[in-house]
């Protein structure tokens, strides 16, 4: 395959901005670019785009982590031709002038959906793969209207270089938790909660990365991924058992600190994050209890009490609200 031109940053229209640029560093970048409200999910800009690597195109989408955190996908909506009809034969007119550009792709299939026809359902998918990019096309058994316009066919290109694209924040994050490990000792009072099921370390689940992480993948998905989440102290990692989670005062600081044996997050007093506590109902399946402190999640059975006793305990402290819903499960 040939060396492609997409190793080094995504693209709109004429301009090309480095992987690595933050969503907040392009929004500021194209800010007099005509926009659309964003899509949910990630955090996003959807953009005007009129052409993406020599396709007619009618927007563009970025979406990251976090807004500090960089651009890992720009996908590009590609404009209808006059007739198409949704054939997967119809692919050609855009695989044709990559293939070009790019050789020949990695992958390419014929999507097998009789009911696909007329309808926005993918009917053609072909891949292009380089070390830590990958360009998808996706051809449509119809006619999609957007904002920017009717689309039948769609560009993704992927940053899958997660080691290289977390490795500012992973550092960063690792000096954090070293300062925090400096003062999290025995004689930190913690109030343990046991919860009835064991948490897990927190890994980004990709089908196209290998399964489990390693150690150091693991690391730096949690620092790209989970702004403010922290490796815990070793004090922690060797007192608390996979089911139990502590709440501490860190040393030092006006801040308090919820930890479980592997992930740490630092509740400051003056800016604590968002909390939320969701009681989930059995309806399809048997229900659970979640509990999303910023960006650490804690899981636990229905009936289990750790969860709301952590809560209340958290609803204690000074400048903390939570939040509590609840919902059904499989509904």
């Amino acid at each position: 395959m040939a060396s492609s031109p997409l190793l080094t940053g995504f693209f709109l229209d004429e301009l090309t901005l480095p992987w690595g640029t933050t969503l907040a560093e392009a929004a500021a970048h194209l800010a007099s670019r005509p926009q659309w409200p964003p899509y949910g999910g990630w955090p996003n800009l959807r953009l005007a785009c009129t052409h993406a690597l020599g396709l007619a195109a009618s927007e563009c989408n970025l979406r990251a982590p976090a807004h500090s955190r960089p651009v890992l996908q720009a996908s590009y909506q590609l404009a209808a031709p006059p007739g198409y009809v949704g054939h997967p034969a119809e692919a050609s007119q855009w695989q044709e002038p990559l293939t070009a550009r790019l050789g020949l792709p990695t992958q390419a299939e014929v999507v097998e959906r009789p009911e696909a026809a007329g309808t926005s359902m993918v009917v053609y998918a072909a891949r292009w793969q380089w070390p830590g990019v990958r360009l998808s096309l996706s051809t449509y058994g119809g006619i999609r209207p957007e904002a920017g316009g009717p689309v039948a066919a769609g560009l993704f290109l992927d940053w899958e270089d997660e080691l290289t694209a977390a490795h500012p924040y992973a550092v960063a994050a690792g000096h954090e938790a070293a300062r925090l490990a400096a003062v999290a000792g025995p004689a930190v009072e913690a109030v343990v909660f046991q919860l009835t099921q064991a948490q897990a370390p927190y890994t980004h689940f990709d089908f196209n990365q290998p399964q489990p992480p390693t150690d150091e993948r693991r690391r730096a998905q949690r620092a790209l991924y989970r702004e403010h989440l922290l490796e815990t102290p070793p004090h922690f990692q060797q007192r608390l058992a996979a089911n139990e989670v502590a709440l501490w005062p860190v040393p030092g600081r006006a801040a308090w600190a919820v930890s479980s044996r592997w992930d740490t997050l630092v509740l400051p007093v003056a800016a604590p994050p968002g909390i939320e506590l969701l009681t989930v109902k059995p309806g399809r399946g048997r229900g659970y209890v979640q509990l999303d402190i910023g960006t650490l999640r804690l899981t636990d059975a229905l009936a289990a009490p750790a969860l709301p006793a952590l809560a209340d305990a958290l609803a204690r402290l000074p400048g903390v609200v939570v939040s509590r819903r609840q919902d059904y499960d499989g509904w």
